[in-house]
């Protein structure tokens, strides 16, 4: 994935970026796979490092959304990743992230907010996480978190920018992954091991391709 990434793009600040990313990427996943070690600052240099050349693009004209979305996941990061704790602020931040980018869908797509569809997801959220055992109030932001998420890729699949909408699937394997892992009850050994790796196997690589997509404004 780094590699098409790094093919296809031609700015050599880019190319420093994907190159940079794609080391702390290979170090922390080698770490998962092999227990070698915690690599939790590794997993954070890596969004710390979306948001600042994400920042550097917002400077010379790419899209400011991104880069507030990414640094808002950044933050969420620092209580989920780092501290471990403050799970309803973690997740808090990342339902505004995906608030963000519908606002960066809604402003492209002729205001097409899809209401009802996310009205359904939010109610069938609910009813799933509940039969899952999940408790208020962490059960209403989850399903909100969940209904704007995967709404905003349905809505993204029409998008003339590609990496934006590959950059939201990628993130949603991620969410998939998280959602495994918070079901250790239900899963096989392999299963669960293979979604503990699997968060961040696609979480890095979403944020990279979204913070690409910001590279021009007004195009989602």
């Amino acid at each position: 994935m780094y590699l098409m990434l790094f093919l296809y793009r031609k700015s050599l600040m880019i190319k420093i970026f994907i190159c940079l990313e794609a080391a702390l990427y290979l170090a922390f996943t080698a770490m998962d796979i092999y227990a070698t070690g915690d690599g939790k600052w590794l997993k954070f240099a890596g969004i710390a490092l979306c948001f600042v050349f994400s920042a550097f693009l917002s400077v010379k004209g790419g899209e400011k959304l991104v880069t507030a979305a990414i640094g808002l996941a950044m933050a969420a990061d620092v209580f989920l990743l780092l501290l471990d704790k403050y799970y309803i602020a973690g997740v808090g931040l990342f339902f505004i992230v995906q608030i963000l980018y519908f606002l960066r869908i809604y402003r492209a797509n002729g205001r097409k907010g899809a209401w009802l569809v996310r009205l359904f997801l939010f109610t069938g959220s609910i009813a799933l996480l509940l039969n899952l055992g999940c408790e208020f109030p962490l059960v209403l932001l989850v399903a909100a978190y969940l209904a704007f998420f995967v709404c905003n890729v349905m809505q993204a699949s029409g998008s003339e920018n590609k990496l934006f909408f590959a950059g939201l699937c990628v993130f949603l394997c991620c969410d998939i992954c998280v959602g495994l892992h918070n079901m250790p009850t239900v899963l096989p050994e392999w299963l669960r091991r293979a979604a503990d790796i699997g968060m961040w196997t696609f979480y890095l690589p979403s944020q990279v391709m979204l913070a690409l997509s910001g590279k021009e404004r007004d195009v989602y």
